[in-house]
């Protein structure tokens, strides 16, 4: 047991990053087949748009941006921010009345219509990126592993 104190830091970094990849890859699939599921099965309801506005990005983007008003069925009416695509920003105005689509277990998670579904290609990405913090994490835990063995 003395063998893995001296690479106890090594060993709880390997173990760390092992943890942060696959929290990455369950959170991204995760929060997309939430998406799909919502957007499919969600319940819905009317809701009232009440701004947009685009907020400028310090890399010199540009995020379109509308916040909404809806009342669930299951509650209190919920005003909401978020970040559209510009298509579906330019089509809507101010004081329109909007279709939004929301989880009944958690009326929180809501989008508008057309809005909700998380890019595949950025799930993807993401889980490409978590997988490869995975597989440094266990690398690095294969190799502390077996110089304690060797040490032996």
């Amino acid at each position: 047991m003395n063998r893995f104190r001296e690479h106890g830091i090594a060993l709880g970094m390997a173990l760390a990053f092992v943890g942060m990849g696959l929290v990455g890859i369950v959170g991204a699939w995760g929060a997309y087949l939430t998406d799909i599921r919502i957007e499919r099965h969600g319940a819905r309801a009317e809701g009232q748009l009440l701004a947009k506005r685009i907020a400028a990005s310090a890399d010199g983007d540009a995020d379109h941006r509308v916040r909404y008003r809806f009342t669930p069925a299951e509650g209190p009416a919920i005003d909401r921010e978020l970040g559209v695509g510009k298509r579906l920003w330019d089509s809507l105005h101010e004081g329109q009345v909007i279709e939004v689509r929301y989880s009944s277990a958690s009326p929180k998670r809501n989008f508008p219509a057309g809005a909700g579904v998380t890019s595949l290609g950025l799930v993807v990405f993401v889980s490409v990126v978590a997988g490869l913090c995975a597989a440094l994490g266990g690398l690095l835990f294969a190799g502390c592993v077996r110089r304690v063995r060797t040490k032996a």
